[in-house]
Formats: C-alpha cells, structure tokens, sequence
C-alpha cells in the first residue's frame, strides 16, 4: 500500500483546518443574521397584511401603498433570515461533530502540531 500511517494523519489535520474554517463561516452567518434580525421586525405578521406572507413583492398589487409593501418585504426577509439562521445553526453542528470525529482520529499528543502544520501548508497556497 502506498498511503502510509502518516498521509492518513496528514490529510486528517488537513481537514481539521478545513473544518474549523467551516464553523467559523457558519459562525460569521449566524452573528451576521442574528444582528440583521434585530432591525426587522418583531412581532407576529399583522393580520392586515397577512395575506401576503408568501407572495412575492412584484405580485403585490399596485393599490398597496408603498409603505405597506416595504412592511411585508420586512416581515419576509425576517421569516427568511430566521429559516437561515435555523439551518446555519444546524449544519454548523454537524460540521463540529465532523471537525470532533477528525480530531478523535489524530494522536493526542500529536494533534496541535499537525494541526499547526496542516494550516502552515494550507495558509501557504
């Protein structure tokens, strides 16, 4: 076999590199998101403009004052931001339990030299 013991191990460090920068991402998004929501709206969707929870704002009839339709286009982008923020939390939790499982595979005493060395290498390209 050409792959050694210590190519196994090199890629793992690799991909902790990797990894890690995966939750990072996902972490900037969920902050990002987070901090975008508190500009939106609050409170449950009025019942005055309801009705146009999942229509598209150049479907909104042109009768609706404009006021009303920057209001929904709020209320939507707040219902998508929240979805967003739900499944960046999501997969940023299966990226660590990823990250962990790659660490677990790594000697312990041999872990953050690797690891060091992997984001040298990386950090290089």
């Amino acid at each position: 076999m050409t792959v050694t013991t210590q190519d196994t191990l090199t890629t793992l460090a690799d991909n902790v590199v990797h990894r890690e920068r995966e939750v990072h991402q996902y972490q900037i998004n969920i902050d990002n998101y987070t901090v975008m929501l508190t500009a939106l709206p609050q409170d449950d969707w009025p019942t005055d403009i309801a009705q146009y929870k999942t229509t598209l704002t150049e479907n909104i009839p042109y009768s609706v004052p404009m006021e009303t339709v920057q209001l929904i286009a709020d209320y939507q982008y707040r219902d998508r931001l929240s979805y967003l923020l739900r499944t960046e939390n999501i997969e940023q939790s299966k990226t660590k339990r990823v990250l962990e499982a790659l660490k677990a595979q790594i000697p312990a005493d041999q872990l953050a030299q690797m690891v060091a060395d992997a984001k040298a290498k990386i950090d290089a390209v």
